[in-house]
């Protein structure tokens, strides 16, 4: 029988919004509306860039007035840090959920361990859709297990996919909004120990925008060669994972 979901293991869903009044909704109802979870939806208003008027009617949701523009570190940061939940997810503006999501994730968190140890992160993979919304029929996977030096050879967590405990998320706070910040975060909590725990199936429903920093091909090996650098990596094994970087990069292509 499967494990019941308690009170005390709720998930607030971190919501950074920047000029995303587009999607915002859209966002934000998945998560709301995730099954058989408890659920705060915190949406930080990055800028005070937000439409409060496209979420009328979404009960659930917490918006955090945020004057300037932190970026999108400062404001994940900002609502881990205002977080009640024992769980934290981070979601994008313009990405979105399956609706089992969550209950997935935490399934996984709470059951599975290797030698008494649970996850450090669990994240899944996803379903990519163009800039217009079009399913483009291509499913980015993911690995069961993952550690440090495998994620090193290629970043397949993505930020809207992943469950953590927030005392996590408060040890290993974003940074560097010039590189991966993301990527950063990920490799800081497993050079410490532990795992990562893939869900292969395309729970995340994810948004390529060609405007967005990760959008060029050539800006973001840039940005990932970068984060080798920042995380201490020698020059010859930087250019070891630069190559498989790219080769992973190749093989998404083609997939």
């Amino acid at each position: 029988m499967e494990q019941s979901i308690e009170i005390e293991d709720m998930i607030s869903v971190v919501i950074p919004c920047f000029h995303n009044n587009d999607t915002i909704r859209r966002a934000a109802q998945s998560a709301v509306e995730q099954n058989k979870v408890s659920v705060e939806v915190i949406i930080v208003d990055n800028g005070r860039t937000l439409d409060r008027s496209v979420l009328d009617g979404l009960d659930g949701v917490r918006v955090l007035d945020v004057p300037d523009n932190i970026g999108p570190s400062g404001a994940r940061n900002e609502g881990v840090k205002n977080a009640n939940g024992e769980y934290i997810a981070f979601l994008d503006a313009d990405d979105w959920w399956d609706k089992d999501k969550l209950r997935k994730q935490l399934k996984v968190m709470k059951e599975f361990d290797i030698e008494g140890e649970s996850p450090k992160i669990v994240f899944t993979a996803r379903e990519i859709y163009d800039q217009n919304e079009v399913d483009t029929g291509k499913m980015v996977p993911c690995d069961r297990l993952v550690g440090f030096k495998k994620l090193l050879r290629s970043n397949q967590i993505s930020c809207s996919s992943v469950l953590m405990k927030r005392e996590t998320a408060l040890a290993f706070p974003m940074q560097r909004d010039d590189i991966h910040e993301d990527y950063i975060c990920w490799l800081s909590i497993l050079k410490e120990g532990g795992y990562a725990y893939g869900i292969n199936k395309p729970l995340l429903l994810y948004t390529a925008r060609k405007d967005s920093k990760s959008g060029s091909k050539l800006h973001s090996a840039a940005m990932t060669y970068g984060v080798y650098k920042y995380m201490g990596i020698p020059f010859p094994g930087r250019l070891i994972y630069m190559c498989t970087y790219a080769l992973n990069g190749i093989k998404k292509h083609i997939l």
